[in-house]
């Protein structure tokens, strides 16, 4: 069930990308991989996603040269998967006892959906109300089973990472494994803008100082009285997003202990308080540190690496024809 609700967060999304091109286009062809067609619905459905996040991020020019990246990339996958499935097809379902295995884990995949959701017509209607034909789906997670099954007999098996492997890539890359120092921290912020003159907002600093040194929570003065980002959490400057806020001002606080709190700091916008929650050290980690972090890589590097060529081993023997 996993699987299916995966599938369908961006549905809405791709009914939106897809249907603003005409039905005709949408069924056009685009590829044909022996004999097998790709059409324009396909190469859409396939970028859908990386379309709407180039879209955010890029725009105008950069937009449309990056938009003719993904859709490039997108059909080379579609092929890929095409030639795979072929060959799966040919090698695993000519095993009977594979074939038969494929099957029992297909039938589990939706007999564990069925369970999830209460009884099958349920989830068949859930299905319908999402614009998930279930048994395109059942395809659809069939073929992904098939690849899977000759890449772990022609890519997976042939992928070696070594003990060594591993201990030779941390003494040559130590760098890579170095962590920089990072804190967390509270602001309360006194704009100069809310007040009418310096004085005043130095004397609201000073009151806000004092009712600290008397017990107050830092937090809740920083809702009740700052006028700075992340007033509703507090004041809260989590590791991560300190490293956006202004440097000048880090720098001065840099020197505190964990739970301390800063003088009054003045800046152009106005009188700061500060407190550190947090101080995370620089550091570099240990070779027993990173080992698992570098053994998935190498696993990664090498998986693309066996996969590329066993693919363009099987190119050699593919007809591919290209539309666009």
């Amino acid at each position: 069930m996993k699987v299916l609700r995966l599938s369908l967060v961006f549905s809405i999304l791709q009914l939106f990308y897809l249907y603003q091109t005409s039905a005709d286009n949408l069924n056009a062809v685009r590829v044909i991989v022996n004999g097998e067609i790709i059409t324009e619905f396909d190469i859409r459905r396939q970028v859908v996603n990386a379309i709407h996040i180039a879209r955010e991020k890029y725009g105008g020019v950069g937009f449309q040269q990056k938009e003719r990246e993904i859709i490039s990339k997108g059909i080379d996958e579609l092929i890929d998967r095409k030639i795979l499935v072929q060959e799966a097809k040919k090698v695993v379902l000519a095993n009977p006892e594979k074939a038969e295995e494929i099957e029992k884990s297909l039938d589990a995949f939706v007999k564990g959906a069925v369970e999830e959701v209460g009884s099958v017509y349920k989830f068949y209607e859930l299905a319908h109300k999402q614009g998930i034909n279930p048994l395109k789906k059942r395809a659809e997670l069939k073929e992904d089973l098939l690849i899977e099954e000759i890449m772990r007999d022609n890519v997976y098996r042939k992928i070696l990472v070594t003990p060594k492997g591993i201990k030779r890539y941390y003494q040559e890359h130590t760098d890579e494994f170095s962590r920089e120092g990072s804190l967390s921290f509270r602001q309360i912020l006194i704009k100069f803008s809310g007040y009418k003159t310096r004085e005043d907002a130095k004397s609201e600093t000073e009151d806000i100082l004092n009712r600290l040194e008397n017990g107050e929570k830092f937090e809740d003065l920083a809702r009740e009285r700052s006028r700075g980002p992340r007033s509703d959490k507090g004041g809260l400057w989590e590791s991560d997003e300190a490293k956006d806020f202004r440097k000048d001002l880090v720098a001065q606080i840099s020197n505190l202990k964990e739970g301390e709190i800063s003088p009054m700091i003045e800046s152009s916008l106005g009188y700061h308080i500060f407190k550190i929650e947090e101080i995370i050290p620089s550091q570099t980690l240990t070779f027993q540190q990173a080992q698992n972090e570098i053994r998935s890589m190498l696993f990664r590097e090498d998986f693309v690496k066996k996969r590329k060529e066993y693919l363009k081993k099987l190119r050699k023997n593919v007809v591919i024809k290209r539309y666009y």
